[in-house]
């Protein structure tokens, strides 16, 4: 990427704020270009393209260990709940644990690695420990090409299931193809206006289900809990006629927001391994205060607020 930077120009710190025609509208003002490549991990512009209505975003987790013995290429497990494992440099990294964003309420996924790490490793320590978010479309093919049939020149790279770096690849390559008017062996397999409803049926009724859902719980007040939060827990909870996203640290102040993303309203919901607000919906996150920290939402929670309560 460095090397490129001497033939074009490059905007650091530029956040995108919308997209209309060849022109993007920046926090930092206005960039008008002939082609336009959303990729953005999670495509933002809701309409065209409808994007929402395909894909849904997977959390997944991963221990770096010290003391473990080096391996030799990388392994991953085909068992539901199974492992993976890559050595790099000096170090072990051990994934696992993934869920659907929104989908867990109860945390322990770190905990859960770190076990299987002693019983595998018993003399390793843990020296690092993050996460990851990947989008999954319906059928488990990535998205690359038109973002939309009415917007020829917006391309579109998503969808990549956790294989971003063979795909980012395969990406340039279909897209450039696109823009230089050349034929590409993979651009009908990777059409983003395909529908295969025989291959995608299942998950594709199982990511309207969980929208619809979001949306019933964003959109009605549904009986609520009016109970104290313990320290270091979250939920959501009604105060006076209203529920908001509540968090309760350690110190006992209570961190209150909006219960409802700014993306398109659905209720989010607590991850209790990283003390976050997820979307179950489209999996857009924020920290206790609201702040955004994932996309597709463009803002973050309103609300904030803290309190001794």
């Amino acid at each position: 990427i460095k090397a490129l930077a001497d033939q074009v120009t490059v905007y650091e710190k530029t956040r995108v704020i919308r997209v209309k025609g060849h022109t993007v509208y920046t926090n930092r003002g206005t960039v008008t270009a002939r082609h336009i490549i959303f990729a953005t991990h999670y495509p933002f512009v809701n309409v065209p393209g409808f994007f929402f209505t395909r894909l849904h975003q997977d959390r997944s987790y991963c221990l770096g260990l010290s003391g473990a013995a080096p391996l030799d290429g990388m392994y991953y497990s085909v068992d539901r709940n199974g492992l993976s494992l890559r050595w790099n440099e000096d170090t072990l990294l051990l994934g696992g644990g993934s869920h659907r964003t929104g989908k867990n309420r109860a945390g322990g996924e770190y905990e859960r690695l770190a076990k299987a790490a002693k019983q595998l490793y018993p003399d390793c320590s843990i020296t690092a420990r993050w996460s990851a978010q990947d989008c999954m479309s319906h059928d488990g093919i990535p998205f690359i090409g038109s973002y939309c049939v009415f917007r020829p020149y917006w391309h579109v790279a998503t969808g990549f299931k956790k294989w971003g770096m063979t795909s980012s690849m395969l990406s340039a390559m279909i897209i450039r193809d696109r823009i230089c008017g050349l034929p590409n062996p993979y651009e009908e397999l990777f059409r983003p206006q395909r529908f295969l409803l025989r291959a995608s049926a299942k998950s594709l009724a199982v990511d309207l289900l969980e929208s619809t859902a979001g949306l019933a719980k964003g959109a009605f007040h549904l009986p609520l809990r009016s109970r104290p939060l313990p320290k270091g827990h979250g939920g959501i909870v009604r105060i006076g006629f209203k529920r908001y996203a509540c968090y309760r640290d350690d110190a006992g102040r209570l961190h209150r927001i909006s219960a409802r993303c700014p993306h398109l309203g659905c209720q989010l919901e607590w991850n209790g391994a990283e003390k976050t607000w997820d979307c179950p919906c489209h999996g857009s996150r924020f920290d206790c205060d609201g702040n955004l920290i994932d996309n597709p939402a463009q803002t973050g929670c309103s609300c904030s607020r803290q309190t001794a309560e």
